[in-house]
């Protein structure tokens, strides 16, 4: 029996190529570093500056031209948030220098409470892969997997879903004709009436974050969004829910 065409070209093996290239290590990581005792409380009150040249006048693939990249986007807003930053583009790098892992954790440990107010979604998810790769716990590396996974998903099943047209806090109405189509993989499907696969998956992940003070701030904030928005499919799950008790 013939093998299924693979969905990506290559299969793994051409995932796993392309995934070596963006792993390459940046060049001179320890000229943009800062030292290992730096106070890192005072990077709040400091402002980003514009950058002073170009990053593409830097040399390729080299740590300040990722630095500087950066400092276009964080220009005008706390140093803490430049630095971070760079620290997890350093991270997705192959051999992460001690200084910078240190540095990265010293963060999280001494102020996270306090950063996490600042970080955009965006850098939530990413704050939760670094985990997920350089963890220094089990609990911190499948804690930052689950949350990052929870997000990456809930990006792709709610983008494609915007391509209906339909605001993120309306569920899809009942087919008029009543079809129903088998689930990928022969998976049963979400039990609407009574089913706790969504609940329990939340729930694991805040006990993880309750189990490691480091990474606690980060994975209270982004269940919270979870929790609280009422555009994601975890939302329109408890109106298919609550619907469906109204027609009991």
């Amino acid at each position: 029996m013939d093998e299924p065409a693979n969905l990506y070209i290559g299969g793994f093996a051409g995932l796993l190529k392309r995934q070596e290239k963006r792993q390459r290590r940046f060049l001179n990581i320890e000229e943009v570093l800062p030292p290992a005792d730096i106070d890192l409380a005072a990077l709040f009150d400091r402002i980003t500056p514009a950058p002073p040249q170009h990053f593409e006048d830097a040399l390729r693939y080299s740590a300040l031209r990722k630095r500087l990249e950066l400092q276009i986007q964080f220009e005008g807003q706390p140093e803490i948030l430049h630095l971070h930053a760079l620290l997890i583009a350093i991270s997705r790098r192959d051999d992460m220098p001690p200084l910078a892992e240190r540095l990265f954790f010293r963060i999280w440990e001494e102020l996270g409470a306090r950063l996490v107010p600042l970080l955009t979604t965006r850098w939530l998810i990413s704050s939760a892969t670094t985990f997920s790769d350089i963890g220094r716990t089990g609990d911190q590396r499948a804690l930052g997997m689950g949350l990052s996974i929870l997000f990456d998903m809930i990006k792709l099943s709610d983008s494609e879903r915007r391509l209906s047209g339909k605001p993120g806090r309306s569920p899809f109405v009942t087919s008029p004709d009543g079809k129903n189509f088998p689930l990928a993989f022969d998976l049963y499907p979400y039990a609407y009436r009574g089913g706790d696969l969504d609940k329990v998956m939340l729930a694991r992940l805040w006990q993880l974050g309750e189990r490691d003070i480091t990474i606690r701030p980060l994975a209270f904030a982004m269940l919270k969004k979870v929790m609280t928005d009422p555009r994601s499919i975890f939302a329109r799950t408890q109106e298919i829910k609550k619907s469906l008790r109204k027609d009991a």
